[in-house]
């Protein structure tokens, strides 16, 4: 199949895969499930060859940027993890000197996490990365098209939010 051309830019784009397979092109859950694993696979070579870090690693370190400390529940609520995930990962993050955990009883005996100078330097060079990396998967979207697909996704994140989608 030859290379596509966008109407809006008229670059050429990459020739388009199968992701999802036949199933993806009938079901719109199964194509998003793939590209989100496809998107997870791709970060978590890249992370793990240049920093040593899985997504969960990388996810705390980037929600510890922006904040002077978060327990380990609030952290589990911002990066969207599994408290017990979060509790390992902090663990292995402070082994190797990126946060520091200090079990406090002011909060409910809660253990806070908060970034060591390295770990906001990580967190820094991680970011500016990250946004790179974001930027090459968005190169044949318009501006326009990138924020409105991410309207649709944030819409469908309410929709799954909403009462009758787990049952």
């Amino acid at each position: 199949m030859p290379a596509t051309k966008t109407l809006a830019t008229n670059e050429a784009q990459p020739r388009e895969s199968h992701i999802g397979g036949i199933l993806g092109e009938e079901h719109i859950a199964v194509l998003l499930s793939s590209v989100g694993t496809r998107l997870n696979r791709g970060a978590t070579a890249y992370y793990r060859t240049a920093w040593n870090l899985s997504m969960v690693e990388w996810r705390l370190l980037i929600v510890l940027k922006d904040t002077e400390f978060l327990n380990v529940g609030e952290l589990s609520e911002a990066a969207d993890l599994d408290k017990a995930a979060v509790s390992r990962s902090l663990a292995l993050l402070e082994e190797r000197k990126f946060v520091s955990v200090e079990q406090t009883r002011t909060r409910g005996r809660a253990a806070i996490a908060k970034l060591t100078v390295e770990g906001r330097e990580l967190s820094e060079k991680l970011l500016r990365v990250s946004l790179e990396r974001e930027a090459l998967l968005f190169k044949y979207f318009t501006p326009a098209d990138k924020e409105h697909l991410n309207v649709l996704l944030r819409q469908l994140t309410r929709a799954l939010a909403g009462p009758d989608w787990d049952y």
